[in-house]
């Protein structure tokens, strides 16, 4: 459980990130509305500082959902740890095993008094409200990027019309010696459709993402729980722990499958969308 040692501090640092990039986003999506609509003029210069803007948002949003994506997998090795380390422990050990040559019931009793000193449940506990911690962040930010994504992109279908509506008064123009205001205006037009087409695009991206790594909390959640479920059954009125997990597994099986099916497609989707931060996770070990 070394790696969680810094969750909580993460999650706050990762909330209080997605507060000020969704002010960000927002001062870009209010510009682009009143761009849109003809509120506000603009001219090469603020454009180039809104350009940096952006920019600088998009790049401190790839960072903030790597962070993200960095805690929802180390709840899973966690997870994967203490699975393995529940799985290795219902197995009696060599002493066991030759007690058990001549009493059963004391080498139960002797894997039972050793599994007893392994604080499972509060350690599965544990993982669980860690991940309920990140769930709440990312949820809640997924359904205000989603809002976020639907204004931008009708306020860049808008500007789009107006910038087509300036084109064909240009065509008119042009026929007529121009005029470059008109022309000015149009350079401003497409520079600016541009920018707000990679918001757009960020918004999506962001939206994407979120998404992904709450299909893996979901997925990795219904493991958490089925381990939850293993350890209870440890604790069956007059049934051993070994007897208890047999128990468990039997019924469990096709579920433990299913479960994992559905973690090989989640891990699949966050190695497409998160392969550099797998990279970093591996390499620290």
């Amino acid at each position: 459980m070394a790696r969680l040692q810094v969750f909580d501090t993460k999650v706050e640092r990762v909330r209080a990130a997605f507060e000020d990039l969704r002010q960000e986003t927002e001062h870009s999506i209010d510009l682009l509305g009143r761009i849109a609509s003809a509120e506000t003029a603009i001219d090469e210069a603020e454009l180039d500082i809104e350009n940096s803007r952006l920019a600088e948002a998009i790049r401190r949003q790839e960072a903030i959902l790597a962070t993200a994506a960095d805690l929802v997998l180390r709840l899973d090795e966690a997870t994967g740890d203490t699975a393995v380390a529940l799985d290795g422990i219902k197995r009696f050990t060599r002493l066991e095993h030759f007690v058990a040559f001549f009493s059963m019931r004391k080498a139960r009793r002797m894997q039972h008094t050793r599994t007893m000193k392994h604080l499972f449940s509060a350690r599965l506990e544990e993982l669980l409200s860690k991940s309920g911690e990140i769930l709440h962040v990312l949820e809640g930010e997924r359904a205000l990027a989603r809002r976020e994504q639907q204004k931008a992109e009708a306020d860049l279908v808008r500007l789009i019309e107006r910038r087509k509506g300036t084109a064909s008064l240009l065509d008119l123009a042009a026929a007529q010696a121009g005029d470059a205001g008109l022309f000015a205006e149009e350079a401003l037009l497409e520079r600016s459709t541009s920018m707000f087409r990679t918001l757009v695009e960020s918004l999506n991206d962001r939206l994407a993402s979120l998404q992904t790594l709450l299909a893996k909390l979901a997925v990795d959640g219904r493991q958490r729980l089925f381990l939850c479920r293993a350890v209870e059954g440890w604790g069956l009125a007059g049934v051993g722990p070994e007897v208890a997990g047999d128990v468990h597994a039997a019924g469990g099986s096709e579920q433990a499958r299913d479960i994992q099916r559905r973690k090989a497609r989640a891990d699949d989707a966050v190695a497409r969308r998160f392969g550099g931060v797998l990279e970093k996770l591996d390499t620290s070990g």
